[in-house]
């Protein structure tokens, strides 16, 4: 019979050849090891999450594994309605047919997004991503990089911070 190791044991191998190998190393290298991936823990994606716009829904679910929730979105017309997988780590990615057209960012969310995290004041989006292509009180609107699509990037803002981020297919 074959024994698969449970979380708890593979993080302890982990830990264990973490705790080797910085016996091995000299001082000086110790900083280097990087601690053992804790499961469970929030997943940072990529600075330009672009990639994940248009993924297909069976790439999106074996990426990231099943969602904490699924809601549907109800829009003004029918073909406006979408259904959004919520994560744990912050992000809710909006399928429409069998792709990702839109995923929003939220807190808990910990990676940035094109340099900006949540929280930051509308000041450090101007710095990084220059004068928008539309905005308001409550948002900054960017037109991003083109893809085979328009790609859109919406920065809410709350009290002059990026309070939420959404990035989307301008074609949807």
């Amino acid at each position: 019979m074959i024994r698969h190791p449970t979380p708890t044991r593979r993080l302890g191998l982990a830990a264990l050849l973490v705790l080797a190998a910085t016996a091995i190393l000299g001082a000086e290298d110790r900083a280097r090891v990087d601690p053992p991936e804790i499961p469970g823990a929030p997943p940072i994606l990529d600075d330009d999450p672009a990639a994940l716009l248009g993924l297909s829904l069976a790439d999106s679910w074996s990426r990231f594994g099943p969602p904490v929730s699924v809601n549907a979105v109800r829009g003004d017309a029918a073909w406006q309605d979408d259904v959004a997988f919520l994560y744990d780590a912050g992000y809710t990615l909006f399928i429409y047919g069998d792709r990702v057209w839109q995923v929003r960012f939220t807190k808990p969310y910990a990676g940035s997004i094109y340099g900006l995290f949540l929280g930051d004041g509308s000041d450090k989006a101007l710095s990084a991503l220059g004068q928008p292509y539309e905005s308001g009180p409550s948002f900054l609107l960017y037109r991003m990089p083109y893809k085979s699509y328009p790609v859109r990037l919406r920065l809410a803002l709350q009290e002059d911070r990026i309070a939420e981020v959404y990035l989307y297919r301008a074609d949807f």
